[in-house]
Formats: structure tokens, C-alpha cells, sequence
């Protein structure tokens, strides 16, 4: 593990799949990020998605017309990230290169870079992704933090700042694929959408808002609070494990999709939400966490 640290916060980093595994409050020690010291509920802790969001039709995509296998939320998470650059204590960088097995699924020279860095206020995350290649790269990328509940889910909100109201969410189905349609969120009071497991025992919600500034995960007493920025994220998407009544949340800033039911697998270049880098190009999404 790698550990960053600051006088009001420390985490940790595994180098597999560079995964935020702690975020910890000096002062009272409070634990911000989910681990399941238990094994009964999920895992992981806050996963990368790259170079894919949700799981692909068929487990498959296609580029120009060829096929290539894809897993669940890509394949990012699941390597080693092989460079290792600290900056003073409290940051560091790592970064994920092409291998012979990426390349078998995903046909591209990429690096995958993510730099976390402690702040007063908490954790800035920042992702840059590089194309060394002489070919367009679409990619999907998401973050996928769970976060520790001291309560249970029903006391807790998570509020969309800046988004138009009502809001909306994409259609689901069958599970985890969307179903093309954009809907009401009629859960959602106003920008607040008031927790439960009943509200998502039937899978994840994806939040459409890319008008949003940030979303705001917050105790309804006032004790406890999680502001994610989310200007280079128009999506947003809120899971827990359905039906286990699990004492953590996931709040996943989204820059891409799942893909949409279908009996064919998906065009990358023509999928909804994705990002296609030009030849030899970059770019770069970052959020800031704000610990309360």
C-alpha cells in the first residue's frame, strides 16, 4: 500500500488498479471510504472504470466493425499501476501502461494516470488519459467510491447542486444495461434524493445531470458530509448491493455510460457518453472531495 498523509487526513493506495482503499480523519479517525472487514457485502473500496462503464452486450464491443471482449467495467481496476511518482507526503501519482493483455481486448497504447492529493478540506482526485497511438481511443471512465455509513441509509441524502430540476435518470433494464430511455426521478424531492435500500434494491441509478457542479452525500442530522465536484462528470450514479441492507453507499461520478440492451454488441465509436481521444492526444477529469 501506498500512504499519503497531511495533518488532517492520511489514505491509502493499493498499486492494484491505483484504488483509494482508506480516507481517514486525523482528529477523530473517522473512515470515510468503505471496507469490507466482514467479507458479506462488496470487496472493493473505489474502483477506477476504464475503458468501460457498466457491462458490454455480449461482454463484447466492436471498433470498425471488429469484436473485442470486455469485462464489467473494463479491465483497469485490475492491473497493477507499474509507475509510482510522490510528491512530498501528501500526493502521489500512479499510472497504468498498455500491455499485451490490454491490447488483446483493447487495441490501443494508452496510459491511465491518477493522482491523489490531501488537501485541508480532504481529497482532490485527478485522471488523465493519453492516447500514444496514430488512431482516434474512445473510452468511458468512472469512479466508483463507496462510502461508510455510521447510520442507516435512510438517514442519509444525496443532493445534486446545480442540477435542473426535476431531475432525471436513464431508464434501466434489464439490470445493469440501460433500456434508451431518459425518465423522471420521481424519488427526488426537488435536487434531493433521500436514501433507502428500497429505492435501490432494484439496481443502480444513473443521474443525468451534466448542468451539475457537485453532489452532496450528507447525514440528515447534520453530523456527517461528502461533497464530490462533478464539472467534468455529467452522470452521476448511486448503487448499494441490492437487497443486503449494506451499510455503505456508492457515489460515482460518471464520464460515460453502460451500454444500451441490445442483441449486438456496442460501437465504441458511436456509444453514448464515451470520449474519443485523437491520435497522440490527452485529457484530463479530476474531483475534489470535500470531507465533513
Amino acid at each position: 500500500m501506498i500512504t499519503i498523509e497531511n495533518d488532517q487526513f492520511s489514505a491509502e493506495i493499493n498499486r492494484l488498479g491505483a484504488e483509494l482503499t482508506t480516507l481517514t480523519r486525523k482528529a477523530d479517525g473517522r473512515q470515510y471510504i468503505w471496507n469490507d472487514t466482514e467479507g458479506k457485502y462488496w470487496g472493493r473500496h473505489a474502483p477506477i472504470l476504464f475503458p468501460s462503464i457498466g457491462k458490454s452486450n455480449n461482454d463484447q464491443y466492436t471498433l470498425a466493425g471488429d469484436k473485442f471482449g470486455m469485462k464489467q467495467h473494463g479491465f483497469a481496476r485490475d492491473y497493477e499501476f507499474s509507475s509510482v511518482t510522490k510528491e512530498g507526503t501528501n500526493s502521489v501519482t500512479l499510472t497504468q501502461h498498455a500491455n499485451g493483455e490490454t491490447e488483446a481486448s483493447y487495441p490501443f497504447a494508452y496510459a491511465l494516470s491518477v493522482t491523489y492529493t490531501l488537501t485541508a478540506s480532504g481529497l482532490e482526485v485527478s485522471y488523465t488519459v493519453a492516447n500514444g497511438d496514430d488512431k482516434p481511443m474512445p473510452f468511458a471512465l468512472g469512479s466508483h467510491p463507496g462510502f461508510a455509513l455510521s447510520q442507516p441509509l435512510e438517514n442519509y441524502t444525496v443532493t445534486v447542486n446545480g442540477a435542473k430540476t426535476p431531475l432525471t435518470k436513464f431508464g434501466i433494464g434489464p439490470v445493469p444495461f440501460r433500456n434508451g430511455a431518459v425518465e423522471p426521478f420521481t424519488e427526488a424531492k426537488g435536487n434531493t434524493v433521500p436514501l433507502s435500500h428500497e429505492l435501490l434494491d432494484d439496481g443502480l441509478i444513473i443521474i443525468n445531470a451534466p448542468e451539475a457542479t457537485s453532489a452532496t452525500l450528507a447525514a440528515n442530522d447534520g453530523s456527517y458530509s461528502v461533497e464530490l465536484s462533478l464539472q467534468d462528470f455529467p452522470y452521476l450514479t448511486l448503487w448499494s448491493p441490492e437487497h443486503k441492507n449494506a451499510p455503505f453507499v456508492c457515489v460515482e461520478p460518471f464520464n460515460g455510460l453502460p451500454d444500451q440492451a441490445a442483441d449486438a454488441p456496442t460501437d465504441w465509436f458511436k456509444k453514448a457518453g464515451n470520449t474519443t481521444l485523437a491520435a497522440n492526444a490527452s485529457a484530463t477529469f479530476g474531483y475534489t472531495a470535500t470531507l465533513n
